[in-house]
């Protein structure tokens, strides 16, 4: 059984957030994890320096309500923590911090400034051995997850799973894309990732989305919701049915309903009654011809392997629009990006289409093509 907390919430009024995460958290009860001396890790979606209104990052009330909820509860050691997209260094988190508007947050918790990292074993069975991890987010005893509701180039959804993500330090990720270029892999590494680091608690900033090109070039989409689990694979299935999607369509669905790691049917809905996205979000285009996770299980693979040599999607760059920052260069895994005449210069060869120099461009010059 995997409970499902639904509060409405039109706006980000202090307030309003404040009696909603209360609400969340008496309804699943999170007192009970609670003991002295306890350290809190809050892993928010930091993924680059945009404002709370762009809808990219986890909005910095609803982190408030969060921080508030447990000092009041006597939790003292509260620390925020993520690595973002590109360099992770204190400067970058300093300017980070300030931009998406978490500074003012150090008089309720401690933002993170320490840029070390751990490597942690999985168990027994699992197809990666070890992570690095980010080094706040190992010595927690408790974590709580609070990811922005966005869809995504690469994985269709940006939720409670691929939000752990950015446990993985700086430039270290992009090697990861490298070594999981098929969505497939990327995406059964994402679940291991995601059970590996066992967010005690997901709450979710629904309120305000990103829908089309997310996690950072997509346009706002209000949707009025937050969200809140103990099971972080059963709230990303609900939340992939109010964006409009099929879950099955999502590559870390699927893959975690197949192994068991989430059982949608015992999905228990309590609060107010969700809101159903009308339109459905709009996909980005790297997922909006991706028909195979609605084909049998032993036709996916052959049909994936033709979609991926004939409809293969790439990135492609408005020069007008390009400053030449040197971002895309410094995400890009394939090392193929370069920057000439203030200008960046890729081609097709060794691109393995993961997107990450669209995700961090911040002038949004990067877009995508296909073949056909």
């Amino acid at each position: 059984m995997a409970i499902q907390s639904i509060v409405r919430c039109e706006n980000y009024d202090q307030e309003t957030l404040d009696a909603a995460v209360t609400r969340h958290f008496e309804t699943l009860n999170v007192k009970e994890l609670l003991h002295p001396g306890i350290r809190v890790l809050i892993k928010p979606n930091l993924i680059a320096p945009k404002k709370p209104e762009a809808a990219a990052t986890t909005h910095p009330n609803l982190i408030r309500a969060a921080a508030n909820w447990l000092r009041q509860s006597g939790v003292e050691n509260i620390v925020l923590a993520d690595s973002p997209g590109g360099l992770y260094t204190a400067p970058v988190l300093d300017h980070l911090y300030t931009v998406v508007g978490y500074q003012p947050l150090s008089d309720v918790l401690t933002l993170n400034r320490d840029v070390s990292f751990q490597s942690v074993s999985c168990p027994e069975g699992y197809v990666n051995r070890s992570f690095n991890l980010i080094s706040p987010l190992p010595q927690a005893d408790l974590i709580i997850d609070m990811p922005k509701l966005k869809t995504h180039a690469m994985t269709r959804l940006s939720a409670g799973i691929k939000n752990m993500f950015g446990s993985i330090p700086g430039l270290q990720k992009p090697e990861m894309h490298y070594r999981h270029p098929d969505i497939e892999d990327f995406s059964l590494m994402l679940c291991e990732l995601c059970r590996l680091t066992a967010p005690t608690v997901t709450l979710m900033d629904a309120i305000d989305c990103m829908e089309g090109d997310g996690p950072t070039g997509g346009n706002p989409r209000h949707l009025g919701l937050t969200l809140a689990s103990r099971d972080v694979f059963s709230q990303d299935w609900f939340a992939a049915t109010l964006c409009g999607m099929n879950p099955e369509d999502v590559a870390m669905l699927r893959i975690a309903k197949e192994k068991g790691w989430l059982q949608p049917d015992e999905i228990i809905q309590v609060g107010d009654e969700p809101v159903f996205a009308d339109p459905p979000f709009v996909l980005p285009k790297t997922s909006s011809i991706d028909f195979t996770g609605s084909l049998p299980a032993f036709l996916r693979k052959p049909a994936r392997a033709v979609m991926g040599k004939v409809l293969k999607p790439f990135p492609k760059l408005n020069k007008d629009r390009c400053v030449g920052c040197g971002k895309c260069a410094e995400s890009c895994p394939a090392h193929i990006i370069r920057i000439e005449n203030h200008k960046a210069v890729f081609t097709k060869k060794g691109c393995i289409s993961c997107f990450c120099c669209q995700e961090m461009c911040p002038m949004k010059a990067i877009s995508v093509k296909r073949h056909i």
